[in-house]
């Protein structure tokens, strides 16, 4: 599923393929595609897209009329601007005033499109950004200070930050030395800051690299992302640790893999 860097950099290809294109009508042929918790799919005729950006995990047009559109993309899901031809997974399809379109597609169905009416983070319910400017080394560690979670499950947790994922989740711990069992309340104020850092880090890095391709993603151009590459414990279970040469451990953590180094991790 894509997170943070994949979808910001889904969301910076997007926005020169469609910025102003006015849409001319809508076309659901997955009808679960639309979440509808939203309003409905039709009053997009006739708006223009204003500007693309990531919020959380989902790529957000926000539209001339005010109303946003949250698009999660899950596990398949991918948004292709004008395609040579036709795709077999296509659940939506947006056609613009111009003749081109913007094609949403699926193939395991469970990406969601949602329309929304006023500020999409409070709609969505989801917490601060990494990379917003209020969240201070001391505003992130009033999040952590009283949660008996394991920390590797709390920042999995859409509600407290948004974006992060279980890649980028395994790699900032594994940056920032610490191990994914320990009670979030457990860390130290240092130990805190640190994680922020190496969060921040991470993903400033991963998105220079145009996200993590280890399953199914390809960004707004076609093309998978690099990280991959970099990754220094995320899905390397026995492999040696790239600073100390320890196997990497895998663990099951909230039902999801989680890599680790049991001796740079503590």
């Amino acid at each position: 599923m894509p997170e943070l860097p994949e979808v910001e950099t889904i969301a910076r290809g997007l926005r020169h393929k469609v910025l102003r294109r006015r849409i001319a009508a809508i076309e659901v042929a997955w009808q679960r595609s639309i979440d509808q918790r939203g309003v409905s799919e039709q009053l997009l005729v006739g708006d223009t897209i204003s500007d693309v950006r990531r919020l959380g995990k989902f790529v957000i047009l926000s539209l001339g009329s005010g109303r946003s559109v949250a698009i999660h993309l899950r596990m398949t899901g991918r948004l292709i601007v004008d395609p040579p031809a036709a795709d077999p997974h296509t659940r939506l399809t947006l056609r613009f005033e111009d003749g081109g379109v913007l094609v949403f597609s699926d193939a395991r169905k469970f990406g969601r499109w949602r329309v929304i009416e006023g500020d999409p983070s409070r709609a969505l319910g989801i917490g601060i950004d990494p990379f917003d400017p209020a969240l201070s080394a001391s505003v992130f560690a009033g999040l952590v200070r009283k949660r008996a979670t394991p920390i590797k499950t709390w920042l999995l947790d859409q509600r407290f930050l948004s974006g992060i994922g279980n890649i980028y989740a395994c790699e900032a711990l594994f940056a920032a030395r610490i191990r994914p069992r320990r009670r979030a309340r457990s860390l130290s104020v240092s130990e805190r800051a640190q994680l922020l850092a190496s969060l921040r880090k991470v993903m400033r890095k991963a998105i220079q690299h145009r996200g993590s391709s280890v399953d199914d993603y390809l960004d707004a151009e076609g093309m998978p992302g690099g990280f991959q590459k970099q990754l220094a414990v995320y899905g390397r279970g026995g492999l040696p640790c790239r600073r100390c040469r320890t196997p990497i451990r895998r663990v099951v953590l909230a039902q999801r893999g989680t890599f680790y180094c049991p001796t740079c991790q503590q």
